[in-house]
């Protein structure tokens, strides 16, 4: 049989204000986010002990937020209804304090490994620029070889006219200047192929730079790190292109030609033929005064991204920034101004005191009253004082049953 003395109804569990919810959700949000950010930042990195430091600063971080947004809005608000001057800016303070050190990991943490891939490759497109350049400079240099190449004919040519008559003073003097400038074209004919051999190489170590940023399936530390290895080489391939074409030997053979040469007892044949040298220098000297000068110094390799360069990023990474901002300072400071606002909604109205007696008031006899004297004594009148149905004279005014504050007399 059912017995109705032994049921004992377990009353309903009490819902949580949602105040309080949220007293305890907005820290918690604030510091999963904080997490991850140090995650992303590197804290985690260590083993062991890099998770001990994150999930200790986790811990720290919300002991923090929580005690702060709840002293504000339990502590900071009574206080502000309560006319405290300090109250209101040193709670606003404190929560905004608060969400900006949440907010600068949280925006940097999310955002530092598409900045670090962004700050590569703009490194990548200057480190192309400038091996652009200084291919550049190679090209103008292999324009000497067909010169060289010009001038050995020519001093050959002149000295088979010379032989012609026999190989005297003369012809040998126009034979070894065609040995020494027929040397000169060959070393750079065969530059010439090493240098295309050179800028092949240097193309595909630039392909390869840009191939290994765009490989998202590996991690963008260990594709910096890969990239700093390949700089190196592209800057010694560079280094080997500014050798192949020996401009220095040119230079130092413009000025031997400068000096001249003088054949013995032969003055008008010193003559002729310094100025066929001299015509050569000058060659020369415009050939090599075209090449452009550049900058001997490469860009430098980026640092690796900290926590502060990624707020110059911030116009290209505006959402995600934005989001953190949100959470971490707008939605604990929105909550706190909210509790706030409607603490002092609900405060009692502080009445005006009464004015000083004038001297109409003493001559009268009248008593100054405050608003709040006059509102008592509307509310004290004696109920005796409205009219019902039964006391109603057929000579007496009827009055409405309020009061003037809007309550009923009865």
């Amino acid at each position: 049989m059912y017995n109705d003395d032994l049921v004992t109804m377990r009353p309903d569990k009490e819902p949580e204000p949602y105040l309080t919810f949220f007293m305890k959700l907005i820290p918690l949000l604030e510091v999963l986010l904080f997490g991850m950010g140090l995650y992303y930042l590197g804290i985690a990195e260590g083993g062991v002990l890099g998770w001990a430091k994150l999930l200790t600063l986790c811990v720290a971080a919300y002991a923090v937020a929580y005690a702060i947004l709840r002293m504000a809005v339990e502590k900071g608000v009574p206080l502000v209804a309560a006319k405290s001057k300090v109250a209101a800016p040193l709670s606003a303070f404190l929560i905004a304090l608060v969400g900006a050190g949440f907010f600068s990991i949280t925006g940097p943490g999310f955002t530092i490994g598409a900045v670090e891939e962004s700050r590569l490759n703009a490194f990548i497109e200057q480190i192309g620029s400038y091996a652009d350049a200084r291919v550049s400079v190679a090209d103008q240099a292999a324009e000497l070889v067909p010169i060289m190449q010009t001038m050995a004919e020519d001093l050959s040519a002149r000295t088979d006219q010379e032989s012609a008559s026999g190989f005297g003073p003369l012809a040998q003097t126009w034979d070894s200047l065609r040995g020494r400038v027929d040397g000169l074209a060959t070393q750079m004919t065969v530059s010439l192929g090493v240098r295309d051999e050179l800028l092949a190489r240097i193309q595909a170590q630039r392909i390869t730079m840009e191939t290994t940023l765009a490989d998202e399936s590996i991690n963008i530390w260990d594709r910096r790190a890969e990239l700093r290895t390949q700089q190196a080489r592209l800057m010694s391939m560079l280094t080997e292109l500014d050798q192949a074409v020996p401009v220095s030997v040119v230079r130092s053979y413009v000025r031997e030609l400068e000096g001249g040469v003088l054949v013995p007892n032969r003055e008008d044949a010193n003559a002729q033929i310094n100025r066929t040298l001299a015509g050569y220098s000058e060659t020369l000297m415009a050939a090599l005064s075209e090449q452009r000068g550049m900058s001997a110094t490469p860009p430098a390799f980026p640092s690796r991204t900290g926590a502060l360069d990624t707020f110059a990023y911030i116009g290209k990474f505006a959402p995600v920034f934005l989001f953190a901002f949100i959470v971490d300072m707008v939605f604990p400071l929105a909550l706190w101004s909210f509790v706030l606002m409607t603490m002092i909604a609900h405060s009692p109205q502080v009445w005006s005191k009464p004015r000083k007696p004038t001297d109409l008031d003493r001559l009268t006899g009248m008593r100054a009253m405050s608003a709040r004297q006059m509102r008592e004594l509307i509310d004290d009148e004696d109920d005796d004082d409205l009219v019902g149905p039964d006391d109603v004279r057929p000579d007496a005014p009827l009055r409405p049953p309020f009061r003037p504050n809007g309550k009923t007399r009865s």
